[in-house]
Parts: structure tokens; sequence; C-alpha cells
């Protein structure tokens, strides 16, 4: 470079310096402006490296950007800042001694992104910068408690999101660390102070415990009191002090602390130039404070300074800001409030539009989603007219709140509370007469994570004939996709190193479902596939149903309980009113059911699970009675089945229930006993089997017309020392080899200490049918873990959800509870019948409780000799499965007869899928 331009480089610098000292000063945004329109001049001036790196000159540009966009909140600046800073990252070599600070910068600007567009994508690359910055930066480095400060800040941001405990635990982790290797009066403690104070608090708001939100006051007043009068820290550190309150008012009702809350948001608004970007949360936590007030008191003066406030903030905020949705729902609540204090109209009106605004803003689903539910149901009750969109867009929403860049652990725990808005929503839509939109959503909205794993294994036979390179991205993708969300989520994070690469492997997923999303809507654009991976509405829903029998779906809902059969040749479903039968009533079965299990005495055999347990026979009956009476009977009467059993003529008939009614045996249901004839239980008019979704039933039904596949029989009976032991599953396994092999049925046996889990993964890919005879168990605490006991080792449910078996045609699990389900997760029937299904399976025969070692054996005998009387060419006909458990289980009960006992020994087998 000649001398003149050095020169001139120079002298851009040193006005560069001029105008940010001046905006330091003086706060006037078009100073930052001017600085960095010389800073641009300088970078693309290549001065030489002796007098600055390239490096550094991109990470001050970057940081220009970054105040700027403080002031603006114009993405564009912050585009700009990530921009620079990536560059002054890329071009700074490994060890040098500005790069755990170029580090933190580029993580700042992500985080700053984040927090105006709500891109989970930022926050996770936010973590990422700055767990590299702190792991870059040596032991006592004087930099270090601002890199621990900022790292904790984006474990904070990005557990107010996602909501996972691990990140604020890892925010109070970190930031105590920033407090305890700071100085005593150092100038940058009162900011550690508050941030800590903020983790402490948003922990409170999850877990309630009172040591958090007093610890978190406690930081806050240490912040305020260390900061001078007139300080630019101190509205955000007011604002803070405030929330703190707020939270603690809460919990105690205490009216110091709200009347504190509102004096200290007051404070922060009133210390807050106009235009801020801090301002319109100001204005809305000022809101907040005064609606809490409201609330207690009933003082109307503070609920209209409630929504002034919140109509304020939502003003002052940019549109397409990510706290927008927070902001409507905000002001939506206030105009809720004082609608049930004033019964004014208009206010439930203007809450309704503003819930209403807030679920289409683009921000955080789960807020969207409140925004949608709030929406949805007050329009039920004051205007039924919009309200079947609203309750449309909240069962949408639910797919997002449970989003593929989360894992499966994640997805199940953020559903957890949203099933009864489902039944809510379905129960309004028959009120309205729209079976139609009922059928839908209970398609959509159960069952979330295995239609997404369905949706990933999608066949893409069409896509590749017209589009072949478009249909490899997907695939490659969509595997891609499935192998990071089945993997298991850390208990701990351990060593920084260990974050940094569990931080590497949620970037990655994060991408993969950024990338999934767009490979979608780029197919979705083509011509002839605009509904590729669409919610299915009805008429697709009714195109693949099996021709040999209806589909009952529930909804099982305090309001009201309803089914609906779905017939092959009929256009629409067909409404049932369960007139006699109530979410209370199904519950009371449950538990009856459920609350008996642990309680038996032991009997002389043993059962197949580890712990062993026994269920009252009496209330068996009672259960079983009372769902013939309440629930089987009005169905089979409404179909018009209802007349003249024959056991010859009876069709099939697929069970789709929903909450509790998912845990109680409607393919049992009848009134056995003394009082017992024919005509008085299901059996004796249809053959039952169940179905997670009617997607998997369609899915399952497609697949067995096309099916070529010849039988080779995997038996699987393992040795398993440190659980009880079950003699029987040996004389089980090798009956039926005995059964097969008469017929020519080519089989593998694996038992004993040759049944580990690697082996049985194997055999399992290069057999089409398999049959467990072994111990089994649901995991209470985690469903996910729910297993198969093998030699040394188990397969989990979650090693299920990622196995996609080549050639699968029926899973026989002769195991206890491998079709119990979890009660938190009912709608997304969580269990290993649903998991083999969702690994290829035609057909799963399952368990709902503990089953009789004594008596498998027969069992199984009777189950495949029903199925050898008819083989086709290819072998033995999955297809026939459920004829096949209806004869096993009538063996078994004309052995035992009709005594109470019988039902512990048949009523536990249940077949799934076609």
């Amino acid at each position: 470079m000649n001398s003149a331009a050095r020169t001139q480089a120079i002298f851009n610098l040193r006005h560069v310096q001029e105008f940010v000292h001046r905006f330091d000063d003086m706060g006037n945004v078009e100073d930052i402006t001017q600085a960095i329109e010389h800073m641009e001049s300088v970078v693309s001036s290549v001065i030489t490296p002796y007098i600055y790196s390239d490096g550094t000159l991109s990470g001050i540009l970057g940081g220009l950007y970054a105040r700027r966009f403080e002031h603006s909140a114009n993405v564009q600046d912050i585009d700009s800042a990530i921009s620079n800073h990536q560059k002054a990252v890329e071009s700074t070599p490994s060890g040098h001694a500005d790069l755990p600070g170029l580090f933190n910068n580029l993580g700042n600007s992500y985080l700053c992104r984040f927090e105006r567009t709500g891109d989970l994508k930022d926050i996770h690359s936010a973590i990422s910068h700055h767990q590299n910055a702190v792991e870059s930066t040596p032991s006592g480095y004087a930099d270090l408690p601002a890199l621990f400060n900022n790292l904790g800040n984006s474990y904070l941001r990005r557990f107010v999101r996602a909501g996972d405990l691990k990140d604020i635990h890892s925010a109070i982790s970190h930031r105590q660390k920033a407090v305890e290797s700071t100085p005593s009066g150092h100038a940058d403690l009162r900011s550690w102070f508050n941030n800590l104070g903020n983790s402490y608090s948003c922990r409170f708001e999850r877990t309630g415990d009172l040591n958090d939100i007093n610890s978190a006051i406690s930081h806050h007043q240490n912040a305020v009191e260390s900061t001078p009068s007139g300080h630019a820290d101190l509205p955000g550190l007011f604002n803070n002090l405030g929330n703190s309150y707020l939270r603690r008012f809460k919990h105690t009702g205490d009216l110091k602390d709200i009347n504190s809350a509102i004096s200290h948001h007051q404070k922060a608004v009133e210390s807050t130039p106009s235009g801020h970007a801090d301002l319109p949360m100001q204005f809305s936590n000022l809101g907040n404070s005064y609606l809490r007030r409201f609330e207690h008191t009933g003082d109307l003066k503070d609920i209209n300074s409630a929504i002034s406030h919140h109509q304020q903030a939502v003003e002052s905020t940019p549109s397409g800001h990510a706290d927008l949705p927070t902001r409507f729902k905000n002001l939506g609540n206030s105009y809720l409030r004082r609608f049930e204090h004033s019964q004014y109209f208009p206010d439930i009106e203007y809450s309704i539009t503003s819930y209403r605004r807030g679920a289409v803003s683009n921000g955080a689903p789960s807020i969207r989603l409140k925004s949608a539910q709030h929406a949805a149901w007050h329009s039920s009750i004051h205007d039924y007219s919009h309200c079947l969109i609203d309750f449309s867009l909240a069962i949408t929403l639910l797919s997002e709140v449970a989003g593929l860049e989360q894992t499966v652990h994640r997805r199940h725990a953020n559903l957890l509370d949203h099933s009864d808005f489902l039944g809510l929503a379905v129960g309004v839509a028959f009120l309205l007469e729209r079976p139609d939109a009922a059928l839908e959503w209970l398609e959509q909205g159960r069952c979330l994570v295995w239609n997404q794993i369905n949706q990933l294994r999608t066949p893409v036979d069409s896509l590749r004939m017209n589009y072949p390179s478009l249909a490899d991205r997907f695939i490659e993708v969509a595997k891609a996709l499935e192998f990071h969300g089945t993997r298991s989520s850390p208990s701990s994070s351990g060593t920084l190193a260990e974050e940094i690469h569990i931080q590497d492997d949620t970037l990655i997923h994060t991408g993969l479902a950024a990338d999934y999303r767009k490979l979608i809507e780029e197919i979705q654009s083509l011509p002839d596939f605009d509904n590729f991976l669409r919610p299915p509405k009805v008429v697709k829903l009714l195109s693949s149903l099996p021709s040999d029998g209806p589909v009952i779906i529930f909804n099982i809902h305090k309001a009201r309980c309803d089914a609906l059969a779905l017939i092959a040749g009929l256009n629409e479903p067909l409404h049932i009113p369960l007139e006699n039968f109530s979410l209370a009533k199904a519950e009371e079965l449950r538990k009856s059911l459920q609350g008996n299990l642990p309680e038996q005495r032991e009997m002389e055999d043993q059962d197949r699970m580890p712990k062993r347990v026994r269920l009252f026979p009496s209330s068996m009956s009672f259960v079983l009675k009372e769902l013939w009476d309440k629930v089987v009977q009005p169905i089979l009467e409404a179909l018009g089945y209802y007349f003249h059993p024959k056991l010859s003529a009876r069709r099939r008939i697929w069970w789709c229930p929903t909450g509790p009614l998912a845990f109680l045996p409607l393919h049992a249901a009848g009134i056995y006993g003394p009082s017992y004839k024919p005509g008085l239980c299901i059996s004796d008019f249809v053959v039952s089997s169940y179905t997670p979704t009617v997607q998997a039933l369609n899915k399952s039904v497609l697949s067995s017309s096309a099916s070529t596949k010849s039988t080779n029989l995997l038996l699987i009976s393992p040795n398993t020392p440190d659980l009880s032991p079950i003699p029987f599953t040996q004389k089980e396994i090798h009956d039926l080899k005995e059964i097969v092999g008469k017929h020519h049925i080519p089989a593998v046996l694996l038992e004993d200490d040759a049944a580990t889990v690697e082996r049985v993964k194997e055999e399992m890919n290069a057999c089409s049918w398999v049959h467990f005879a072994c111990h089994g168990v649901q995991n209470a605490g985690d469903p996910l873990e729910s297993a198969i006991h093998l030699h040394k080792g188990c397969i989990t449910l979650l090693d299920i959800m990622s196995q996609k078996i080549p050639n699968p045609e029926l899973a026989f699990l002769s195991a206890c509870q491998t079709s119990k389900g979890d009660l938190k997760l009912s709608e997304e029937v969580v269990h290993l019948a649903a998991g083999m299904l969702a690994a290829g399976y035609r057909g799963v025969v399952g368990t709902m409780w503990s089953i009789s070692d004594q008596h498998g054996p027969e069992f199984a005998k009777w189950f495949y000799e029903y199925l050898l009387e008819d083989i086709g060419p290819n072998g033995l006909d999955s297809t026939r499965a459920a004829y096949a458990l209806d004869y096993a289980t009538r063996k078994v009960r004309e052995t035992l007869g009709e005594g109470d006992d019988a039902f512990l020994k048949w009523v536990p087998y249940v077949h799934f899928g076609y």
C-alpha cells in the first residue's frame, strides 16, 4: 500500500475513534453510523498487517454494527455484525491471544440476533462460540469472568426458549463463576450480580423453590446498590429487580412484593431514553406488574394501567420481533381480566384479537401456541364463527412446539401439558357438527413423534421419478435428522469440553431441521407435490382404510365423549356420541384396573416382568362390564353389528383409543361369569385390533397389498440372571421351533447367552418375523427407556425407534407391559408395540400388563397353529394375526373356563396393526 493510502486509512481510524467516543458521551446514533462508514473504508483498503491484522479490523467493524443494532434493532445491522465477526475468527490463527475475544464477540452477536428473530440456530451458535471463548482462555485471565458471564447468558436465553432445565443449571453455574472470579469493587461486578439474579429468577419460575427467588432478589439488589445514579445500566437493573419481586409475589401473594415490582419497573421505564430497544420490554413488564396487582386487589386503575402499558409495548416493538407473541399475549390477558371484571363485551373482542395476532407473529412456538389456545377457547365461548380457525392454528402449532430440531425426549417433554387442549378442540368440532375437522385434528394432534418418524421415512418414489437429485437430498437429510433426533439426552453437561461436543451435536441437529424445512417447502412448491407431507385431509384418511372392518377413534374429554367410525366406502366419518360415558368414568375404570395391579398376592407361577404383580380379578369383571355397557355395545349398535352373533361372519374392528381409554381393554369388553351367554361380549361380534393412528393403519394396509416377503422366524429367549426366572420361555420357543419346522418355515433360535443386544439386532434385520419370550417392562420415569431385557443388556423403545427393519412382517412380544403406554403421554402412545410398528412391522402382538409365564407357551402355540392352517406361497400371512390371537384367546378361555382367574391369562394380549 502506498504512503497516501496508508495515511488515509490511519486518518479514517482516528475518525472512527472520535465518533465512537462522541457516541459514548451523547448517544447519537448518527455518530455510530459515521464510525461504521469510516471503518468500512479502512477494511476495504487492505491495510498491511503491521498496523492492524485483518481479523482485528473485521472485529472492530462487527462491534460497531452490533452497537448500532442495540439502538436501531435493524436486523441488517446484526447480520453485518455476525458476518464481520465471523471473518475476524476465520482470519485469526489458532492459539492467538485475540481469539477468545473474537469468539466471544461472535457469540454475542448471534445471541442478539436470536433475541430479535427467535431462530434457534442462532442461540445454539451463540453457546458454541461462547464455549470456544472460555475453552481457549487461560485460567486467571482478566477477561475470563466476562466470558463465563456471556456463556451463562446464552444458556439462560436458550432455557427461556426451550425450557430444558440443564440449560438453566448451566447458566447459574457459569454466572456464579463470573461473580467468584471478579474482585470486590470491580466495575463489572454489578453486571455479574444482575445476570446471576436473572438466572436464579428464571429457575424459580420453573421449580418454585423460594431459595432461588430470594437469591435472585438479593443479587439484583446488590447490582442496583453498586451502580451510580444516572448510569446507563441502571434502567435494566431496575427492570430485573422488579421482575424478581413480581415473581415472588406470584408465589407468596405479599402486597409489599408487587408494590416493589411496580416501583422498580416504573423507575426502569422513566430512566430509559425514548426509542431505546429495551423500552418495549420494560413497558411490558410494568404492564404485567399492574395486571398482577389488579388480580389481587380488583382496583380498575391497575388494569387500565396494565392495558395502557401493554399497548405501548406492542406499538414500540418492531414488526417481526421475536417478542411480539409475548407482547400480544400479555395485552390479551389484560383485556380478558378487565372483561371478566366489568363484562364490557368489546374487551373480550380486543382480547381475542390480541391473542390471534400473537399466534401468527414470529417468535417462540410455545408462546404462539398459548396465544392460539386462548383465542380458540374464548372464541368458542363468545364467537363460534371463527373458533374452528383458531383451533386449527393451535393444533398446527403443536408440531412446532415439538419440532424436529429437538431430541425425542425433549419433544415428549414439551407435549406433556397439551393433551387436554386437543380433547377440547375435538369436542368443539363435534358440538359444531364437524366430524371431518374432529378426525383431522385427532390425527394431526396425536402421536406427533411417531408421525414425524414416519414422515422422515416417507417413500419418495414419485419424487425420484421426476426430481431424482431432490429426492436424494431429502432422504439424506431425513436419515441424518432421524439419527440426531433419537440420540439420548445427557443427564448432565460434565466438563466444558463435553459441553462443546454436545453443543456441536445440537448445532448440527438444528441445521438439519432447518434444511429439512427448506426441502419440504421446495418440494411442496413443485407441480403435483403441493400436498407432500402436509397433514392429511379426511378424503386421504378415508381412502386407504381396511376393507374388512371399521376403525373407531375416540375423543375422551371432560366436556363430552365421542367416537368416530371410519368405514371403507363411506366418504365421511360416522359420529357416535357416547352419551353414557365420561372422562371421570374412564379415569375410575383405569384406576380400578391399574390401582390393583401391584396389590395382588403372588401366585404359584412367575410372570415376565422383573417385579411380579397381580390383578384383582373382581376389578376386571367390573371394568369389562362397564366398557361393554357404556362404550362397546353402543358402538356395535350404531354400526349395525349388534344382531345375531355368528363366529364365522365376524368382521374386524380397529380401536384407536385416547386419554385414559388407551389403558383399558376394549378388546375384552363384555359380561362374563355365571350370567354370560353368547352376545354379551365383544368377541362374539368382531375381532379386535388396535392402532396408534389412522395413518399408521393405512400404512400397514398399503404395505400388505404389496408384500411378497417370505417367512423366516426369529425366536428369542435370553438368559437374564439378574432378573426373576421365567422357565417356561425356553419351552415356548422350542415348541414353536418344532411347530414351524414341521411346515418347513425357517427359524433362527437365539437363547441364553446368545441372545445379546447386538446379535438380536443383527438377526432382526435378516428375519421378517420375530418372537420375544422374555422379560419386558414399561419405564414409568422415562417411557423411552421401556425395554425388552436380553442377555447382558436390553433393547429400549428409543433403540427400536431408531431401527428401520428391511423386511418386517410381525413381532410377537411375549413379555410384560409391551403395550402398556405412559399415562402422562397418553396421546403419544409411547410403548414398545407402537415402536415396533414405527420400525416397520405390519402387525405386533403385545401385552397391556404382566402375563403368566406358565401359560405363555400354550398361548403362543395356539396362535401359530392357527396361522399354520393356511400357509401361502410365501409362508405365513401376518394379516391373519388378529384372528390367530382371537383363536388363542378362545382356547385359553375353553381350558380355564369363565372364572375370574382366567382374565389374568388372556386379557393382557392385544394385537396392533393390520
